[in-house]
């Protein structure tokens, strides 16, 4: 079974929202509060083979039970049975190629259905298989909707450690329709004494048993004992779900988050054979980074592995191990959620900045002045409480100017807020107009300016020369030598023109505002090789200077384009 296409109305937060599904390996990824868990909650509902679904007034947007809330589902890759004429076949639509729905199927089109989850101010579930010709739709059964194989891992998986309906565990035992009765038998055999049962009545429970121990330990989870089936004795019943696994003695929910997590999506591997949906919400959680990779990698992220997951995270190791081309941004506004296929050309920002597709707003620095530089602002800023992180803004190298404007776009289109910070010294491409009619704030230095050109201008003399002696401290080997003959050579003078301290040099007969411009253009250089702040932590160390002399460059451009950042930043 194959996710195509999902709609809802009125679910929760989410008033609209229309997501046609491309792929198969799918991260949701977005700020906090942007509708992503709400997203995998309508599919599991849908889909779900429970039959007695609880809602309430608060499933309803606004809580407004005055209309329906719906949720339709298109799915492809259909299992054999469910597409006879005998069963669903006659209600089957066409899924084209280009991802088109079409009612009546074309030649090239694959077989789909579309399920409806409906419920009104009776909060009574109704599914049904629908299409333009039966609007009304057809019911669908539990026990049809369970051969889909959706299964949600989160917070409540322990169900699926218990032989019941639609668990992981009743799927690897094969037979489904006879696990009631096995389990009615090895209840009768609890009662007298669970562990004098004979050994053939718990057969096949015993053979999943061992296959969930043998995936576990693929996995990494160190089991110290073998699995087997026995009676929870805390469940409320020894109906279907009331065996469950035991590590010895212990039931299995009993264990740690990590193992539990680790277990039940190992079990889902196994058991979907490819042909189910693993949903799972923040798939970070209880996993260390190392355990959380070889997840990951199962699950078949970065690479084509014919398994379906739709999966949401907050965590940036998980962006490390993923395509850009298997992440989709979620946005919410005004209730009506969007989801947005993040494109293939943001791959590297999604390996190198990958906390900015978990933001609010990003700011895109040209390169790694930029953004040293704006770090060294947000660490003064934080010690006032107002930081980046407090406005849930994310920064990015955009690796030139060149490439920066483009990254800048690309993730307005994506739906976040993006400034872009950079020089005026060399045109944008897109230029600022461009940029600017996209939706993305720009920001650059006035009168042509690098940003070593515009701090040059406009500190004091004396911050001018801290920014000198700076980076003769900061250059390794020949700093001082090296550092004052880059300034003699834009002044066309000799070395030994620049004697002493550089907070004298204005003092060798050169006019004050053409020593700034050479020093600007030394700090600048021509490359990254020969610049004297061109790494971040480097750069963070023009921040300091400035904000040491903030009071001074009141006035300035300089003091202009730091207030806006940071008003943007914190701004709605």
């Amino acid at each position: 079974m194959r996710l195509r296409r999902v709609e809802f109305e009125r679910f929760r937060g989410i008033k609209k929202l229309d997501w046609i599904v491309r792929g198969d390996f799918v991260c949701l990824v977005g700020p906090g509060d942007s509708t992503k868990t709400t997203i995998l909650d309508a599919i599991e509902c849908a889909l779900t083979p429970r039959w007695n679904l609880p809602f309430a007034d608060a499933d309803f947007y606004e809580a407004d039970t005055k209309e329906p809330l719906r949720i339709e589902v298109t799915v492809g890759d259909l299992p054999d049975d469910l597409k006879a004429e005998s069963k669903w076949g006659h209600m089957a639509r066409g899924w084209s190629p280009q991802g088109e729905l079409h009612d009546e199927p074309a030649d090239q089109d694959e077989l789909v259905l579309s399920i409806r989850l409906q419920v009104d101010d009776s909060l009574e579930p109704k599914w049904t298989v629908f299409n333009d010709r039966e609007p009304e739709g057809r019911p669908i059964s539990s026990k049809d909707r369970e051969k889909l194989s959706c299964v949600r891992v989160g917070d409540f998986m322990d169900r699926h450690f218990s032989w019941g309906r639609g668990s992981i565990l009743s799927r690897l035992t094969g037979d489904v329709d006879s696990i009631a009765a096995t389990l009615a038998q090895a209840g009768r055999a609890a009662r007298t004494a669970i562990r004098s049962a004979d050994p053939q009545d718990l057969e096949a429970l015993r053979k999943a048993a061992s296959e969930a121990h043998r995936l576990g330990k693929v996995f990494g989870v160190a089991a110290k004992t073998d699995y087997r089936p026995h009676l929870d004795v805390d469940a409320i019943s020894i109906g279907q779900g009331g065996l469950s696994l035991h590590e010895g003695e212990v039931p299995l929910r009993n264990s740690g988050l990590g193992t539990r997590r680790l277990l039940a999506v190992a079990m889902q591997c196994r058991g979907a054979s490819n042909r189910g949906l693993t949903l799972i919400d923040e798939v970070e959680h209880g996993l260390e980074p190392h355990r959380l990779r070889s997840v990951l990698r199962s699950l078949g992220a970065g690479k084509d592995s014919g398994k379906h997951v739709v999966m949401t995270t907050h965590a940036p190791t998980v962006l490390e191990e993923l395509q850009a081309t298997q992440l989709c941004v979620v946005r919410c506004t005004s209730g009506v959620t969007a989801v947005r296929d993040v494109p293939r050309e943001l791959q590297p920002h999604v390996r190198k900045a990958s906390a900015a597709f978990l933001a609010r707003k990003v700011i895109v620095c040209e390169g790694p002045t930029e953004l040293g530089f704006c770090r060294g602002l947000d660490q003064w800023w934080g010690e006032a409480g107002s930081s980046f992180g407090h406005a849930g803004v994310a920064l990015v190298d955009g690796r030139g100017c060149t490439q920066g404007p483009a990254t800048a776009e690309a993730l307005s289109a994506l739906g976040y807020d993006v400034l872009y910070l950079g020089d005026s010294d060399v045109p944008l491409n897109p230029d600022q107009a461009h940029m600017e009619a996209v939706g993305v704030k720009v920001k650059v230095w006035a009168d042509g300016c690098a940003i070593e050109n515009r701090i040059a201008k406009d500190l004091p003399w004396s911050g001018v020369a801290e920014v000198v002696t700076r980076a003769m401290e900061l250059k390794e080997e020949g700093g001082e030598a090296s550092v004052r003959d880059a300034v003699a050579s834009r002044l066309g003078v000799r070395p030994s023109t620049l004697q002493g301290p550089p907070n004298g040099w204005i003092a060798s007969g050169v006019a004050e505002a053409t020593m700034r411009e050479a020093v600007g253009s030394a700090a600048k250089g021509k490359s990254k090789d020969n610049g004297w702040f061109k790494r971040v932590d480097l750069a963070e160390e023009l921040a300091v200077i400035v904000i040491k002399h903030w009071e001074s460059v009141r006035d300035t451009d300089l003091s202009q384009k730091i207030v806006e950042i940071r008003e943007w930043a914190h701004g709605k």
